[in-house]
Parts: C-alpha cells; sequence; structure tokens
C-alpha cells in the first residue's frame, strides 16, 4: 500500500475520535474536559482535512494513482462528514433531516460508484461534488470553532458576564449555521441529482 492510500485509511481511522472529542459530555461534565476536547476536536478535523490535500497530491506527483484511492478518497471524506454531522444533530445544533438527506445522498452516490466498478467504470468526483465537500467541510471547521471558542469562554466565565453568550449562540445557530446548511443543502442534492443523470445508464442495465 503506496503512502497516499495510507493518508487516505488515516483519514477514515479519525473519524471515531473525532465524534468522540465531540461528545465529552457523554463521560464527563468537567467545564476543563469539555474544553480540552473541543480543542481536541477542532485538531482532529485539521489534521484529516490536511490528509484530504496531501493524499491526492502525493498520488498525482508520484503517478500513483490507484482504483483504491479513487474510490477510498471520496468514501473517507464522507464518513468525516457524516460523522461530524451525527455528532452536531446529538448536540442539537443541526436538524435530523438535514444529516439526512446528506446520507441519503452519499449513499446513493456510492451505490452508483460501486455498480460503476462492478462494470469496469471509474466514477471520479466532479466540480459540483467537490463543491459540495467543500461546503460542508467549511461548515463543520466553522462549528468546530465555535463550540472550541465557546466552550473556553465558558471555563474562563467570560461567555455570559462579558459576551452575552446567549445571544451569541442564538445568531451562529440560526443565522450563520442557517446559510451554511442551506448551501450545503442546495449543493448535496444538485451534485446527487447530476450523479444520477450522468451514470443512469448503469441503473437501466440492472
Amino acid at each position: 500500500m503506496n503512502l497516499a492510500n495510507k493518508l487516505t485509511l488515516f483519514r477514515v481511522l479519525l473519524v471515531p475520535v473525532l465524534v468522540a472529542c465531540l461528545m465529552p459530555e457523554k463521560v464527563t461534565s468537567h467545564p476543563a474536559a469539555i474544553m480540552i476536547a473541543r480543542h481536541l476536536a477542532v485538531l482532529t478535523f485539521v489534521v484529516a482535512a490536511m490528509t484530504d490535500i496531501y493524499d491526492g497530491k502525493i498520488a498525482r506527483s508520484r503517478g500513483i494513482v490507484t482504483n483504491f484511492g479513487r474510490l477510498m478518497d471520496p468514501l473517507a471524506d464522507k464518513l468525516l462528514v457524516a460523522g461530524a454531522f451525527v455528532a452536531f444533530v446529538d448536540l442539537d445544533l443541526f436538524p435530523a433531516w438535514f444529516v439526512i438527506i446528506i446520507l441519503f445522498r452519499e449513499f446513493i452516490v456510492t451505490g452508483l460508484r460501486t455498480l460503476g466498478t462492478s462494470r469496469g467504470r471509474v466514477i471520479r468526483a466532479d466540480a459540483w461534488g467537490k463543491h459540495k465537500t467543500a461546503w460542508q467541510m467549511v461548515t463543520i471547521a466553522l462549528t468546530l470553532v465555535f463550540l472550541a471558542a465557546r466552550d473556553t469562554l465558558k471555563y474562563t466565565d467570560h461567555w455570559d458576564r462579558y459576551l452575552r453568550g446567549k445571544d451569541l449562540e442564538w445568531w451562529f445557530h440560526y443565522v450563520v449555521l442557517g446559510i451554511l446548511m442551506a448551501i450545503c443543502l442546495v449543493l448535496t442534492v444538485l451534485s446527487g441529482t447530476l450523479y444520477v443523470i450522468r451514470n443512469w445508464d448503469l441503473v437501466r442495465e440492472e
């Protein structure tokens, strides 16, 4: 297994670490422990994002692009995004129906890729799919940074005393996340629909 594929698998292994760091309240109520876990979640996501950037660059620069990499690289992204958003639902940051739509799209596209592989066709990520992934990553990153900042300020007793934390949380939840969620939703549905249309011949043959 080459270095690019190892980085891709490493990204998959980081998914449960990210989810665990996002839900420290399941095992502790100590503010310091929760704050540390939030920062570890940000660090884990940054490392995962870096592997996403460099596995493709390494594969292309060294001429070691493989079918395994073409299939597993987008799958690793899907697992990372799905893990983060499912945890966000548990934290009441996103509605469950939004995450269900994202997962439904990913299952459909993964099914098409699997069917394509059985027919000797590798279905690569197109521009719309890359835009969708990029916006989902931005949404996750901003949410992680907000959680880390909020819990740090709560630990230092600055959140409610000086910053009117409830108002800030309302604006972030309903305005910032609302806008990002709308963008992600449009790109998710549009990119998924285009994948199905472009590869409908695979389904029709079945």
